[in-house]
């Protein structure tokens, strides 16, 4: 993996996830729904970790307050294509502004997974993924990318063979070359199963909770498409 800047996606804290803006009415986010027992606010621009590893967080114009009563989730335990949360930040209490507006107004196109090909498509995880020695301590949970081949579509699970780390858990399973995310990075699995794995955007209750928002994300549109 190598450092990244990717304007869509944040870290989430304290639980130390990723988040990313998608294209729906009030500019909200996914993320993994593992990450939503405690998740307060989404972080961007994250500058690099101190020497000793400490997570370093960008000025107060950076952060943003999650907003509780917008969270939608589902979280399966071992059924890992069971893994979403859906949810929405308040505006920025230093510049006013929305995380879609200040980041650029960019956010990923949620579509479903293409089918399995040879050869291989490219997926790329973005995220805010730990690290460990001999790795830089200052990279650890900051935003770093990484690609590989996309090997295997089961029911709502994704598989691609993609470095990740804890901290990547909610980052978008990106179809590279494009602004499409096809599901929710979730699971580490390479020991087992030949690949991670992920939440595929299939998920029967996802398109639910996207048509039906809740909190700030119900609010007037104007954040994402």
């Amino acid at each position: 993996r190598l450092p990244s800047t990717d304007p869509r996606s944040g870290r989430l804290l304290p639980v130390g996830c990723t988040g990313w803006l998608i294209q729906d009415c009030a500019g909200c986010f996914l993320t993994a729904g593992h990450c939503t027992g405690n998740i307060q606010v989404i972080q961007f621009n994250v500058p690099l970790s101190s020497g000793g590893g400490t997570p370093q967080s960008p000025p107060p114009s950076d952060q943003y307050a999650i907003d509780s009563a917008s969270i939608q989730e589902q979280s399966g335990g071992t059924f890992i294509g069971n893994d979403w949360a859906y949810f929405g930040c308040f505006a920025n209490s230093t510049t006013g502004l929305a995380p879609y507006d200040a980041q650029g107004s960019v956010a990923f196109d949620l579509v479903n997974p293409p089918s399995v090909g040879s050869p291989a498509q490219t997926i790329r995880i973005t995220g805010c993924g730990s690290t460990s020695s001999p790795v830089s301590p200052t990279w650890y949970l900051v935003q770093k990318t990484h690609t590989g081949p996309y090997f295997d579509l089961s029911g709502d699970v994704i598989q691609y063979t993609v470095d990740t780390t804890g901290g990547n858990s909610g980052s978008p399973v990106i179809l590279e070359g494009s602004n499409n995310a096809i599901g929710i990075h979730t699971s580490a699995g390479c020991n087992s199963v030949g690949g991670n794995q992920g939440c595929a955007s299939t998920n029967a209750d996802l398109p639910v909770a996207l048509a039906n928002p809740l909190g700030i994300c119900a609010g007037p549109c104007g954040g994402g498409g």
